[in-house]
């Protein structure tokens, strides 16, 4: 039996039982040696090369390392690079790696893996890490613990850009193969992964030859439950130690528990509906500017949410660098929008919203809401829930709907990442529907030095992709996690629950 079908079984006593349960002893919070994380749903892939989903994170980021990392505030830090730095038109970046660093396998990295890992993206045209590896024209080891990327235009953040490569070892994978290395991959981070069976679980043990010393958490594991309220169910019946994902309607009931922390943070994805410009009906303008304004998203937001979300109009929240404040929340204005379906000669046939049901919480009922909001302005919909694991690949190749619904954000914490994904051309393998005016803008940002000059190009960016409504922003999500009382957790903002972070 799936752990995910076993949690399902767990009575519904248990949700009204929690508010009995003992009183925590223990005044001390320190890292538990084992933790039980639940998951939205199941990795898509342990290739690291094939992968930039949110979830697939939690598993990357603890068992890989790259060059670079990002700290809680969002800052550039060091990880297999000790420094690096680049050449005064910024086309030339060269770093220095830590000397030493294992494998999990026991062999030591040297600038020939990295030089590998690029090559590896560079040539795989499906590769979503591609898009951040784009305008890498050459990757040379100038020795065993120097490595220089040369790029094709300037690129002020590629320091920030060179953590989504994930350093595999060469050695390990030409003699595994893609099977191989996909089914028991090799890294060289904080924890090697010992165990998983799809949709059930996935093992993580401490790596005791860390570069960065072992960590204090000696085993993680993961467990896919898609169901908001099975993962519920799980925290109170104490099978999982934390969920980073709840449904906001189980919040109050959760928090009725002394065993638990149940608490919002801010969150760095934002909701949008993609409307192809190209494929009926939706290359007509007045559609577009009808489903923008048919939608009511402070209602979504405040009402169906219970105020986890918050209606926008920019595609990326604030802890974003490149928000932009002045961009106003289209108003719901349900009469245009019958109006500019009425003048757009719309045919009546109906089409199809592709969404992830199990990447964040709430997502069918969101999902019905848009619908019924679309329905009242005169647009025939029908709506089609998938799981993470098929919507991604399909959303990768741009072989999706004509309208889907999904949240996205940068892990970067940049407007930049953002616009570049789902606007630039090359910015993703499929191309997705891009607009060259946003091209000649992002290739002016890459290039400017100065702060200030660099926020203005993107806040034109941003306006020029509100424009035209390809991209319609809806909310940006809270996190709303859960958590027993006694484990020191405070969230990032990107929702990945790094291991080794606990002390």
């Amino acid at each position: 039996m799936s752990y995910f079908r076993k949690v399902q079984g767990v009575a519904a006593a248990a949700l009204i039982g929690a508010t009995s349960l003992f009183a925590l002893t223990s005044a001390t919070l320190a890292a538990p040696e084992e933790l039980t994380i639940a998951l939205s749903g199941d990795i898509p892939t342990l290739d690291p090369s094939k992968d930039t989903s949110p979830i697939g994170l939690k598993f990357r980021l603890n068992v890989f390392n790259a060059l670079t990392e990002l700290g809680r505030e969002g800052e550039v830090i060091p990880q297999l690079a000790e420094s690096w730095s680049t050449s005064e038109d910024q086309t030339e970046w060269t770093f220095k790696l830590r000397p030493n660093v294992k494998f999990h396998d026991g062999s030591v990295m040297t600038a020939a893996d990295v030089v590998f890992s690029a090559e590896h993206v560079l040539a795989d045209t499906t590769s979503p890490v591609r898009t951040f590896m784009r305008l890498v024209q050459k990757v040379e080891a100038l020795d065993d613990l120097t490595v220089r990327f040369t790029l094709s235009q300037p690129h002020a953040s590629f320091a920030r850009q060179s953590k989504y490569l994930y350093i595999m070892s060469r050695a390990y994978y030409e003699a595994a193969g893609d099977t191989g290395f996909a089914t028991k991959p090799v890294g060289s981070g904080p924890y090697r992964l010992t165990e998983w069976v799809k949709d059930d679980r996935m093992v993580l043990e401490a790596f005791p030859d860390y570069w960065g010393g072992e960590p204090a958490i000696k085993k993680g594991t993961f467990h896919p439950i898609p169901s908001d309220a099975a993962r519920a169910n799980a925290l109170l019946s104490g099978e999982i130690d934390l969920s980073p994902s709840l449904p906001p309607s189980l919040m109050d009931m959760l928090r009725g528990s002394p065993e638990l922390r149940v608490e919002t943070a801010p969150g760095y994805r934002v909701t949008f509906l993609e409307l192809d410009p190209t494929r009926t009906p939706f290359d007509n303008a007045k559609i577009r500017e009808a489903v923008d304004i048919g939608i009511d998203r402070v209602a979504i937001a405040d009402r169906l949410l219970r105020g986890t979300g918050k209606a926008t109009g920019v595609i990326v929240p604030p802890s974003n660098i490149g928000y932009d404040a002045t961009i106003p929340t289209p108003q719901f204005d349900p009469e245009r929008a019958k109006q500019l379906i009425a003048e757009s000669g719309y045919d009546g046939t109906p089409f199809m919203i592709d969404y992830p049901n199990n990447n964040y919480p709430m997502a069918n009922e969101v999902a019905q809401a848009i619908a019924s909001y679309l329905t009242e302005a005169g647009l025939k919909v029908q709506l089609n829930p998938m799981e993470f694991t098929a919507f991604f690949p399909n959303w990768v190749q741009n072989k999706l709907s004509p309208m889907y619904f999904f949240a996205y954000g940068s892990s970067q914490f940049t407007a930049e990442s953002v616009l570049t994904t789902l606007y630039e051309t090359g910015g993703s393998p499929a191309g997705h529907h891009t607009d060259p005016a946003i091209d000649t803008i992002m290739a002016a940002h890459r290039a400017e030095r100065d702060p200030a000059k660099k926020q203005d190009l993107i806040h034109e960016a941003l306006r020029v992709g509100n424009a035209g409504r390809q991209i319609v922003p809806l909310y940006e999500m809270l996190q709303v996690y859960g958590v027993k009382a006694d484990i020191d957790y405070t969230p990032y903002p990107d929702e990945i629950v790094r291991l080794y972070t606990f002390e």
